[in-house]
């Protein structure tokens, strides 16, 4: 185990990807020149309730190490950082004696990297360009993979990344340990979601009649 600064967001960071950040409360500042300083990560957990400001936030206990890999200062110790998902941990307990939160976290299991089967790469495809064609119906732009990842591993987190759906359904796919188990969670939300945007984008599409029913 080890104790590490910890960070809630109202997202889920997953290991493998990248996210930018804006550091502007002094707390987080101080944990940046801790993390600089000492060439540590920190724990980057989402939010259950509260939010970021809040010392007294309930935040999930499976979180992603973060890594910093860009710095830009601003003014007044403002910071824009990216960072980078490293490995899975689960939060054992909060430490005391910082100006920012910390906790003692250790790592969580993980499956060996294997490829994933043909058909299932297939399945996640289809699925993963149904699901961003009704995105941009209603003018909203996700990434396109010009090549999937071929790991299981892989794959299954670079999908979760592009996801938009509720915070509660991405930590669940954190949470998941097995990574085809991942996958298949992942397609079945490609799938519900494209349909969920078709309807939407239908409802949007349909005006309303110029003549009287009557």
């Amino acid at each position: 185990m080890q104790v590490l600064p910890l960070f809630p967001l109202g997202v889920v960071l997953f290991p493998g990807t990248k996210m930018p950040l804006h550091i502007f409360e002094p707390r987080n500042q101080a944990l940046v020149r801790d993390c600089l300083a000492e060439g540590s990560l920190f724990a980057v957990v989402a939010l259950k309730g509260g939010s970021e400001t809040d010392p007294e936030a309930v935040c999930y206990e499976v979180g992603t190490l973060a890594k910093i890999e860009r710095v830009v200062r601003l003014p007044r110790g403002r910071l824009n950082l990216t960072v980078s998902g490293q490995t899975r941990f689960q939060t054992v307990r909060r430490v005391d004696g910082r100006p920012y939160l910390r906790a003692e976290v250790e790592p969580m299991e993980t499956f060996l990297a294997r490829s994933s089967p043909l058909f299932v790469a297939a399945q996640v495809r289809v699925a993963y360009d149904r699901y961003r064609d009704a995105l941009r119906g209603l003018r909203v732009s996700i990434p396109q993979f010009a090549e999937l990842p071929r790991d299981a591993v892989d794959l299954s987190w670079a999908i979760a990344d592009h996801l938009i759906v509720e915070l509660s359904a991405k930590q669940g796919l954190l949470e998941e340990s097995d990574p085809m188990a991942r996958i298949r969670r992942e397609v079945m939300l490609l799938r519900r979601e494209s349909t969920l945007l078709g309807r939407r984008l239908a409802n949007r599409l349909v005006g309303t009649p110029s003549y009287s029913l009557n």
